[in-house]
């Protein structure tokens, strides 16, 4: 018969190692990147091995949920066993188990290793870093955490659209990136400006170009048969550099025309066929970042946003100037 002491010691044990895998679940999210960045570029044995640990964060999750689940289910078979010996019916034994199990693991295996790990993110997973590494390569290397992995990718494929993986990968490095920069406000390293930059180019991938640009029924524009007074009466009462041109159909936009071409024409013009430079279109998903690389590449300083209309046509919905496109990002300019 096993000694009833050395089986409640294995049992204390195995509840502090499961509230170890609960309190690296909340370490793993609340860990600073900055001071996990620092501690590996100063070589920092413990750091080293943690950041081979997050190389792969939701491995290293799901090695920390499978050993929290083991280690439940093996105090509570310890403590049935106990049970058994002074309780006859094995149902009974179950029951009383997992009476006095339940509120000890919520207790001591998650509640307070989550609280502890909270607050002392940073030096307890860098302390635990080795075993929790060691843990990690166990369950990789016996299979289980690439098993679930592959189930959890078929689960998704069966529940919605698979994420593309250069999209995932994305992500998951967005995430990362917002986190690190969080960090180093909470440092104070950077200004509330600098920040408020660095968060808007984190997100500006995502911003698709119809949200930045200005609806067609709000833009100013000309007609392509206007002559130089008409014109003129036109800048007036709008003050724009760029301005889109129409032909006799309305809200049929040709192209644009710069008004300093039209301004410093030494003869007077009676329209601006001549003036007329065709402008470049731009679908309303494009998102501002591809659009800013696309005006870039072509030197445009302003686009039209389109869409497929429901005949399949194409049709003007906006006009995107790269002020507009720079704005999402530095936020509102006075001058430009």
């Amino acid at each position: 018969m096993i000694n009833r002491t050395v089986l409640i010691l294995v049992a204390v044990f195995t509840i502090i190692l499961s509230g170890l895998f609960a309190g690296a679940e909340t370490g793993i999210y609340q860990l600073s990147r900055l001071r996990l960045r620092l501690g590996i570029e100063k070589k920092r044995w413990s750091f080293v091995i943690l950041g081979k640990c997050l190389r792969d964060s939701p491995a290293l999750l799901l090695s920390m949920l499978i050993g929290n689940n083991l280690t439940h289910y093996f105090v509570t078979s310890i403590v049935t066993f106990l049970l058994l010996s002074k309780v006859e019916a094995a149902h009974t034994a179950e029951l009383f188990a997992a009476l006095i199990t339940v509120p000890i693991l919520f207790v001591f295996a998650e509640l307070i290793p989550k609280n502890i790990f909270f607050y002392r993110a940073d030096y307890l997973m860098s302390f635990f870093a080795p075993v929790l590494f060691a843990f990690h390569k166990v369950f990789s290397w016996c299979g289980v955490v690439p098993l679930l992995k592959f189930m959890s990718g078929i689960f998704a494929r069966l529940t919605g659209a698979p994420v593309p993986s250069r999209t995932a990968i994305t992500a998951v490095q967005r995430h990362h990136i917002r986190a690190i920069f969080t960090d180093i406000r909470e440092e104070e390293l950077l200004s509330s400006v600098q920040t408020d930059i660095i968060n808007r180019l984190v997100s500006i991938s995502n911003v698709p170009i119809r949200s930045v640009m200005t609806p067609i029924n709000k833009v100013e524009m000309v007609d392509e048969n206007s002559d130089n007074s008409a014109l003129l009466n036109k800048l007036k009462k709008c003050a724009f550099t760029r301005l889109p041109v129409t032909d006799e159909r309305p809200g049929n936009i040709v192209g644009f025309i710069n008004i300093y071409d039209c301004l410093s024409s030494p003869e007077k013009f009676t329209d601006l066929h001549n003036f007329i430079k065709p402008i470049r279109k731009l679908d309303a998903d494009t998102t501002v970042i591809d659009a800013i690389n696309v005006m870039q590449s072509e030197n445009q300083r302003i686009v039209l946003v389109t869409r497929i209309g429901h005949a399949g046509r194409e049709k003007p919905i906006g006009i995107a100037t790269m002020k507009d496109l720079v704005e999402e990002l530095l936020g509102e300019l006075a001058e430009w």
